[in-house]
């Protein structure tokens, strides 16, 4: 996944397995692997889309990514630098490097604090004196369309779409290099997230930042995204620029995920990619390809041993035998 950009985060075989335990004494019966050997890189000033059904283990990628779970392999090399082994101690002047915004935008913050002293909270941890910390948080949320006036509100006096703008405004308050958005539109109004996304954007602009976006919707990653990793049980399927992707879809996983995706012209016929079956268990994948047993076009090779990620052309990736021409 080689890139002529400069490259902020690249993601080399992560791996984050967590254990079951059974009986009285708790004892390890197996692993349910979340993520089993991913591989993107995210570009400086750039996005990533990572798509994929539920399940299939993007949230754990952004937490892993955050060291707020820690990778059982791999390397996380960010701005030149693997953090992927780095103790607790060693990583907090990278966090404020990396923020998340969260799918909720109300339970992602504190009930009994004001919007206000939520986005000092990073700030006082930085050293910001009491009137640089008001300054500041006036700024972002003016910046984010709230306005300053009502920073002594608390979360539940404001809308789902403004509680998000509070949540955008408070990953800013670090000056980070890198944004995890873990759905941070699902829970909106259409209309409204069609606002946030355009905040986003215009906020990349203006501070060159690099966004992890995560969203079931392609329609949204599509427009948001430079570029797509495509998700299935712990593994990245296809990853492409995202035009190319929705124009060449070559993995039978992106091309039914892509046929479900609804066009605006009701006269329009969109031929429909059922997919049978249901997502296997992470406890116990399947051997060979984790979508044999609902790909419309399985082979026995299929079945018998996984392809790695193969280079089709010059960016685009897929883990498919059918790539291979052969």
């Amino acid at each position: 996944m080689e890139t002529d950009r400069e490259t902020i985060l690249k993601v080399e075989d992560l791996k984050k397995y967590f254990p079951v335990r059974r009986g009285f004494f708790q004892k390890i019966s197996g692993w349910i692997k979340a993520v089993d050997g991913v591989d993107f890189a995210i570009e400086k000033g750039h996005s990533l889309g990572l798509v994929g059904e539920s399940g299939c283990g993007k949230s754990t990628v952004a937490r892993v990514i955050l060291k707020l779970l820690e990778p059982d392999g791999g390397n996380l090399i960010f701005k030149g630098r693997n953090i992927a082994t780095l103790s607790p101690k060693e990583m907090q002047p990278l966090r404020k490097e990396m923020q998340i915004i969260f799918q909720d935008p109300f339970s992602s913050l504190n009930p009994r604090m004001t919007i206000g002293q939520s986005i000092d909270e990073g700030l006082r941890g930085m050293g910001f004196s009491k009137k640089m910390r008001t300054d500041r948080r006036n700024e972002l949320l003016e910046m984010v369309g709230i306005s300053s006036r009502v920073a002594d509100r608390y979360p539940h006096e404001f809308s789902g779409g403004q509680r998000q703008r509070v949540g955008v405004a408070r990953a800013l308050t670090v000056n980070p290099s890198l944004i995890i958005c873990d759905e941070p539109v699902s829970a909106l109004d259409v209309s409204i997230q069609a606002q946030i996304i355009n905040l986003l954007k215009d906020l990349q602009k203006q501070f060159d930042l690099s966004y992890l976006f995560i969203s079931h919707d392609l329609n949204v990653v599509g427009y948001f995204s430079d570029r797509i990793a495509v998700m299935y049980l712990g593994r990245i399927m296809e990853y492409a620029e995202a035009d190319e992707l929705f124009k060449r879809p070559l993995h039978p996983y992106t091309s039914a995920l892509l046929s479900a995706v609804p066009v605006p012209d009701p006269l329009r016929k969109k031929e429909l990619t059922a997919l049978g079956g249901d997502v296997p268990s992470p406890l116990d994948p399947p051997p060979g390809c984790r979508f044999q047993g609902r790909c419309p076009q399985v082979e026995n090779r299929c079945r018998e041993k996984e392809i790695e990620l193969f280079s089709v052309n010059k960016g685009h990736l897929v883990r498919c035998w059918k790539t291979t021409g052969n």
